[in-house]
């Protein structure tokens, strides 16, 4: 079905810890959401990781996550499209 509501874009900056225990937010780092990823560092596995825990977090399909700054640095902005308000930090936050 095609949705006629105009998407809407929102961004969210974050500060991502690959090769941890379990995948989770740890809460706040300064201005951004902290991030633990249990996937490592390395072909891209990580940012994966990312794309699909706040996928499955938020409710929103992968295809609209992209990371737009940082895919190769733990300091990273994620952009997000949705025919919604999302309400990202909220919904990260909650358990």
């Amino acid at each position: 079905m095609i949705s006629l509501k105009p998407m809407k874009t929102e961004t969210i900056k974050l500060i991502v810890k690959p090769d941890s225990a379990v995948t989770r937010v740890h809460g706040f780092y300064g201005d951004r959401i902290k991030i633990k990823l249990a996937a490592v560092p390395e072909k891209g596995k990580a940012n994966k990781e990312l794309i699909n825990f706040i996928s499955g977090k938020i409710g929103v399909p992968r295809k609209n996550i992209k990371i737009i700054a940082g895919e190769r640095s733990i300091y990273k902005e994620i952009s997000i499209k949705s025919d919604e308000d999302l309400k990202l930090t909220a919904k990260l936050l909650s358990s």
